[in-house]
């Protein structure tokens, strides 16, 4: 008879006969022992079914958790019913957080009538309609205002040392509206002049506002590039659930700097300024064929309000460990995540956010119980449910910003947003070879012993146009240095809207996805090495 160990090397050395075999994907070198851990897992991981999952998620969806808003009772309705699990599988409560509650303070904006925008040129005025026009950015208010500002134009509100443009030389802007284009110069391809891609970061309306902030400028107007296939409400539509609802912000709010932010329809206001001697798509065309800046002081005026007041309320996330056994690496804790907030109630309507994201909460709860079930590893496993994602990645900004386990003792995050839609077969991946190869090793070993699942990793990039690295709560700790991997099965035709419900769901690949992600967490809490960090500094990504 042979003995446990040789029989665990003939396994293993099959094991990795095998994955060599049916991986294509690996085209990276692999670890036996994140394959031998994958493989070990794989037992605990078909206790994990679809049944359960969509049980989960049937709860989730329900009328009585509304949409589970931050910071809404149906927030907290969520987190109780969260919590109950935890309890009930044995899982204990962190230092820090009583009852499985890490409670953070927000400040919640409430709208109370819409904003108004006039464009004032002596005896003219040409009054903009809320949304059909333009939409205001509350982002940098929480109060009610209103007054009358000088424009000043600049080009595309551009600035950068290194490619040798700047918008704002030789132009003062402070005190005074900005007016931009918005995007930045482009080629007949539409690929940007300054750095040859598709998209830069110096489109980005967010970089140029918060340049201008740093200017002195008194706030700002982008205006949207014509679109022959979209509207301008369509093209401003990301402004929607924060510009018509109440904009949830953590404290301190630094984002209330009073500053103006809008957004306004090239159609809208290209014809008035004809009439001042003001041709925008000339200005466009001679700043993309030279560029050279064309900024200069206006002799319009815009007169504007807006009327919101602000409230001081507590979200909360549910956060729960099981704590390692082996005494050398108890100290470490691997993190899993998803997001359980959604949009809550318009206009009557439950927004039930299935997809997005009660499928990645569902995915963690079972996850959970498995980890309850199989009993401690070796290191300590931390099971986060967050709230605030849909606000701005509030809830792990909130925890990353006051860690109650040392992120530095966090040797990696596991995120969950979205399973449950698109391909049967496939899930894509981002962010796993980011900081660590290690880790992006191991996930690709889960997925050789997971059956009926792909990885695709063609948005595991820093620059895609869509910004999915940036766009879920892994990247409050990427960026904080922990090694980070985001599972995602792409936006759909329902994506925040009341459509996404949980009979579109595909439970099947959940089941696959969920117990892939199983054994990673498993092979990330049992290997005797933490995930090496080959890149540092997140943050400049």
């Amino acid at each position: 008879m042979l003995n446990f160990h040789t029989v665990r090397q003939k396994i293993a050395f099959t094991g990795l006969m095998a994955a060599m075999w049916v991986a294509p994907l690996a085209a990276k070198p692999f670890s036996p022992a994140y394959e031998w851990r994958s493989l070990s897992a794989g037992f605990q991981a078909r206790t994990i079914a679809a049944q359960e999952l969509r049980n989960h998620v049937a709860v989730l969806t329900s009328d009585s958790l509304e949409g589970r808003e931050t910071p809404t009772a149906g927030m907290w309705k969520t987190a109780h019913y969260i919590a109950r699990n935890f309890k009930n599988w044995g899982l204990t409560p962190l230092p820090g957080a009583p009852d499985f509650f890490y409670r953070y303070p927000v400040k919640v904006k409430e709208h109370h009538a819409p904003p108004e925008l006039d464009i004032i040129s002596g005896n003219d005025t040409l009054a903009l309609e809320n949304i059909t026009h333009f939409r205001f950015l509350p982002f940098y208010h929480d109060s009610a205002g209103a007054g009358t500002d000088s424009l000043v134009f600049v080009g595309y509100g551009i600035h950068t040392d290194s490619l040798d443009y700047d918008d704002f030389k030789d132009i003062d802007v402070t005190n005074k509206i900005a007016l931009f284009f918005s995007g930045e110069p482009q080629d007949s391809t539409d690929c940007s002049i300054l750095t040859g891609e598709k998209w830069s970061r110096y489109a980005s309306g967010r970089h140029k506002r918060e340049y201008l902030q740093k200017l002195g400028a008194a706030g700002c107007i982008e205006i949207l590039l014509p679109d022959s296939s979209e509207s301008f409400p369509k093209q401003s539509r990301w402004v929607k659930s924060i510009a018509n609802r109440n904009a949830v912000t953590l404290l301190p709010d630094t984002m209330t700097t009073p500053f103006l932010g809008f957004l306004a329809s090239w159609t809208a206001i290209d014809s008035f300024f004809l009439q001042q001697n003001m041709n925008l798509t000339a200005l466009r065309q001679k700043i993309d064929a030279s560029l050279t800046p064309m900024s200069f002081p206006m002799t319009l005026n815009i007169q504007y309000s807006f009327h919101i007041t602000s409230r001081i309320d507590t979200a909360v996330n549910v956060i729960a460990q099981l704590s390692g056994k082996d005494p050398h690496l108890t100290g470490e804790a691997v993190m899993l995540t998803a997001h359980m907030d959604h949009e809550g109630v318009k206009d009557s309507v439950i927004y039930r956010g299935a997809d997005d994201n009660a499928s990645g909460t569902a995915a963690v709860l079972a996850i959970a119980r498995a980890l309850a079930q199989r009993g401690p590893g070796r290191r300590t496993q931390l099971i986060m449910l967050v709230s605030g994602e849909e606000k701005g990645l509030l809830g792990s900004k909130a925890y990353t910003a006051n860690p109650i386990w040392p992120l530095d003792h966090t040797v990696a995050e596991i995120n969950i947003d979205m399973i449950g839609r698109n391909a049967p077969d496939s899930i894509f991946v981002i962010g796993s070879d980011m900081l660590s190869n290690d880790l992006d090793q191991a996930v690709r070993a889960a997925a050789r012993w997971s059956r009926g699942m792909r990885l695709d990793f063609r948005y595991n990039t820093t620059d895609d146009p869509n910004r999915f690295y940036y766009r879920s709560d892994h990247y409050n700790f990427a960026k904080n240095n922990v090694p980070s991997v985001f599972y995602f099965s792409g936006i759909h035709e329902d994506y925040h809207k009341p459509t996404d419900t949980m009979e579109k769901l595909d439970f099947g690949k959940m089941e696959r996805v969920t117990r892939m992600i199983y054994r990673l967490t498993h092979t990330l809490n049992m290997t005797k090495k933490r995930p090496h960090l080959s890149a540092v500094d997140a943050a400049a990504h």
